[in-house]
């Protein structure tokens, strides 16, 4: 890790790894994250174990303040150790852990934030940008992206190959850098109409210079507002390579011209700002003061530098996500629940209800079409209900590729359970349905929860949805899957009731870009379910109730298996 105070974060290569919830910890920097390294380095790094070491502090922080369990020493500081070294035992070797008191970096929990982008070109920097507005949206946070090639692309209608970007040519420098200072002005204007928000400045920033600019603009125009540079550093050819291809195929920069001549000239440009690239990097004390997320080769390995709070505990996990795999993510809402008794309306026991007939057609059909093709090896995640393990036990019959995840259980409604959107008006209370109709995200169902608290639940699969390399499933009730189309398609979470996903329906959700495309499939569009299927009244022992006896114990299993 960098030798200054920052957390750092390595997975090797690109293998997969599991981001866990984020928790608020040491005075605001909180994440909890698997990982093969974890690291939090500060004023006195002592080395405390061959694979895991936690020092906390920052060099321009205040006096620290030292925890443990230890007291008594001659400083008045505490120290980490064991109910041994109460006893007497050797504290020579005993390390302390520094904490900072009072300390300054970048939070957002109440106030406007700017995230400046940091990278050459071809490094992913408006994939992030795009997969953060996305993320920032959908939990509660307004953000837009200002993104200074588009504007350049509007303005300039000269040529703009290669030699437009030569560091040599001052009358190109002037009109680049004229052109990016108009658009941060644009973005200050929009953050200062709104009380909170966050905004993107997707441009290269490329050097310290220019960084330290763009810094004291925004600071000259709001000195309250926090800023955060989140470079993308890449030095894996492979994913170059794949950044390139990518940004020849959609840029406009190069529309109509041949690949090989579009592939030249981009290499050229990129040749032009690597020699003034400088990275963010505090060794040289040049810009040890800024507060910075390092990305290198996208999630491999993620430093954070003077970063707390919620850009702490929510932001890092999901930025450590991100991949620009092709893998396809399937939102498939559970199967109609077998009715007949009054008790199946019942909150408890619906959760408990089996699938009807109907609802085995279209599990049946769906489990066909996800045994061909690329699903083979698809990670399936579900919510505890029995229709949805039933589901999952037909998709994965093993269960070897199935998680049990109660965070995707339904929004608890609490007092108002059942009640339709359109009847909140006549059905509520009025005090609470003013204080709704000002504030649908953050005010509570009495005795249930509030979006923002559903939001916060379902962070954690949202981050492991992110980071799944092969396709994903997810099986879940009707309210869950409205508040996870509101990231896929970009839509604030307040308009999740109003997003249409009728019974029976599963959509298909292919990553485009730093978005996301949609096709929905229902019932009809799926393979058949075999004649002899009991569902359609047929005597073949397609499956035998002891057959389903054991499915259903399978997904038991699963449900066990998921909660430890």
């Amino acid at each position: 890790a960098p030798a200054s105070g920052h957390l750092a974060m390595v997975s090797p290569g690109m293998e997969p790894f599991c981001v866990g919830c984020a928790v608020g910890c040491l005075g605001g920097l909180a994440v909890l994250v698997q990982s093969r390294w974890l690291r939090i380095r500060g004023r006195e790094a002592t080395k405390t174990s061959p694979s895991l070491s936690m020092w906390v502090g920052n060099a321009a922080a205040p006096a620290p303040v030292k925890l443990g369990v230890v007291s008594g020493n001659d400083d008045g500081g505490h120290y980490l150790g064991s109910s041994a070294d109460v006893e007497g035992a050797d504290m020579s070797k005993v390390v302390p852990m520094i904490v900072r008191k009072n300390a300054r970096g970048a939070r957002w929990d109440s106030m406007k934030i700017v995230f400046v982008l940091v990278g050459l070109p071809a490094r992913g920097k408006s994939f992030i940008s795009m997969r953060m507005q996305a993320f920032l949206c959908w939990i509660g946070v307004e953000t837009k992206v200002f993104n200074v090639g588009q504007r350049r692309r509007q303005r300039e209608t000269d040529d703009q190959s290669a030699a437009y970007f030569d560091m040599n040519n001052d009358e190109a420098k002037t009109k680049r850098d004229n052109l990016a200072f108009e658009v941060l002005d644009g973005l200050m204007e929009w953050l200062d109409a709104r009380p909170q928000g966050a905004a993107i400045f997707d441009a290269t920033n490329s050097t310290v210079e220019r960084r330290r600019l763009v810094q004291e603009r925004i600071l000259q125009k709001d000195p309250q507002c926090v800023v955060i540079f989140v470079e993308s550093f890449c030095n894996d050819n492979e994913v170059v390579e794949a950044n390139i291809r990518a940004k020849l195929a959609k840029s406009p920069d190069y529309a109509g011209v041949a690949y090989e001549e579009a592939r030249r000239d981009f290499l050229e440009r990129i040749a032009n700002y690597e020699r003034v690239y400088e990275t963010l990097d505090d060794t040289g004390m040049k810009e040890s003061e800024l507060s910075y997320i390092k990305m290198i080769n996208l999630s491999s390995h993620l430093v954070a530098h003077r970063v707390y709070g919620l850009a702490a505990s929510a932001l890092l996990p999901f930025l450590m996500s991100l991949h620009i795999g092709k893998r396809s993510v399937w939102l498939v809402r559970m199967g109609e629940a077998e009715k007949g008794t009054e008790k199946h309306l019942q909150k408890g026991y619906f959760a408990d209800t089996a699938l009807s007939e109907n609802g085995e057609v279209y599990a049946t059909r769906l489990a066909a079409h996800f045994h061909s093709g690329e699903h083979n090896n698809a990670r399936v995640l579900v919510c505890s209900h029995r229709r949805a393990l039933e589901m999952a036990a037909l998709i994965d019959k093993e269960g070897t590729h199935t998680s049990v995840r109660p965070f995707l259980n339904p929004m608890d409604w609490g007092a108002y359970e059942g009640v339709p959107r359109r009847e909140f008006a006549t059905r509520t209370d009025p005090d609470f349905f003013k204080s709704f109709t000002m504030d649908p995200i953050n005010t509570r169902f009495p005795g249930g929860e509030s979006f923002a608290d559903f939001v916060r639940r379902l962070q954690p699969v949202l981050v492991e949805v992110e980071q799944q390399v092969e396709p994903c499933i997810v099986i879940a009730p009707l309210s869950t899957l409205q508040l996870l189309s509101c990231y896929f398609s970009k839509r604030h979470v307040s308009e999740a009731m109003d997003i249409d996903f009728p019974q029976h329906t599963a959509v298909l959700w292919r990553p485009e870009g730093g978005s996301f495309v949609s096709e929905t499939f229902t019932v009809d569009q799926f393979p058949e379910a075999p004649k002899e299927h009991p569902a359609h009244g047929g005597k073949g022992d397609y499956e035998t109730k002891e057959k389903k006896k054991r499915r259903l114990a399978a997904g038991s299993m699963m449900f066990q298996r998921g909660i430890v």
